[in-house]
């Protein structure tokens, strides 16, 4: 029979064995997105398009870690005990701003202390829009907005720039490189749209992400609910909408690939009864899979330009 002194052993060793374990979980001690001790500058992005940005930017001596996953919503995003270290750790922070991360603000304004950080979308280039469906809130999706993606752009070589003025040539250079394919992206949009008759450009979505899209390629956008998909739509505007369909003979209604599904539902029952079709999957508030040609900004926009200009297009 083991001794009572050998059994203490034991029993502290699982006890330290568990409390490493349940520190590691709550820290991200296991995770390993970043470099401990690194020399490389690190990067941290909340978003995927964000992200996407970045590593456009920079060259293969800088890290890009993006906090939001695909097919997390920001609005919603439910903060990891790994963000803050993350965050501490970042030489830049790039956020989109305007209350669009609202579950990490308070994050980064407590663990950013060494980092310099940037809201992109704050920007007095950029004039922001309310909402279709709720008015006085700032609308954050000022990226689908190609003409503001590019200060979104310029924004951020400028913080790279700030955080690593040796190499500031080279984030000059691919700045440049990347706003020539962001003009090449724009004139695509403008080219396809222009395809489809000014009296037929109406689209409705899940959440009413595309008002910047709309007003700058001359689209009417309608949505179930707000710029914020912690909203709960109410029946009164979802009959409103019926109406509004119904009247303006909308041809094609859109899900999304970042809400819930009750959203979505809803949308596919406006279909329903109003005999439109669903257009397809607009990706809004992120990006697809990596491998996917969703999987970039730029894929991204012509993916949901593609999408929408087809089911514009039918008869």
């Amino acid at each position: 029979m083991p001794s009572s002194g050998l059994i203490n052993q034991v029993s502290h060793k699982l006890a330290v064995a568990c409390l490493c374990l349940w520190f590691g979980l709550m820290t991200g001690c296991g995770d390993t997105s970043t470099e401990a001790g690194s020399d490389r500058l690190t990067v941290v992005c909340t978003t995927t398009m964000i992200a996407d940005l970045a590593k456009n930017l920079v060259g293969d001596d800088v890290q890009v870690i993006g906090i939001m996953k695909t097919g997390e919503d920001p609005h919603v995003y439910d903060v990891r005990p790994r963000d803050a270290q993350m965050i501490a750790d970042a030489d830049v922070v790039l956020m989109n701003g305007l209350h669009l991360e609202s579950t990490l603000e308070h994050i980064i304004e407590n663990n950013a202390e060494q980092a310099v950080v940037v809201r992109l979308a704050e920007d007095d280039r950029i004039a922001t829009l309310g909402s279709e469906t709720k008015e006085g809130a700032p609308d954050p999706h000022c990226w689908f907005n190609i003409e503001y993606f590019k200060v979104y752009t310029e924004r951020a070589c400028d913080a790279l720039i700030a955080a690593d003025p040796d190499n500031a040539e080279a984030y000059k250079e691919r700045t440049v490189a990347y706003l020539a394919e962001l003009d090449t992206l724009q004139a695509y949009v403008v080219e396809q749209l222009d395809t489809v008759p000014q009296d037929q450009r109406v689209i409705v979505t899940s959440h009413d992400a595309f008002q910047y899209f709309g007003k700058r390629y001359g689209v009417e956008v309608l949505a179930v609910i707000g710029i914020s998909t912690e909203q709960q739509p109410r029946p009164q505007d979802i009959a409103a909408l019926e109406a509004k369909v119904a009247d303006r003979g909308v041809k094609a209604l859109f899900i999304e690939t970042s809400v819930s599904r009750t959203l979505n539902d809803i949308v596919k029952k406006l279909a329903d009864h109003s005999g439109a079709a669903i257009g397809g999957t607009l990706y809004s508030d992120s990006l697809g899979d990596p491998d996917t040609d969703a999987g970039t900004y730029i894929g991204m926009v012509r993916h949901n330009t593609d999408l929408i200009v087809k089911a514009l297009s039918q008869p």
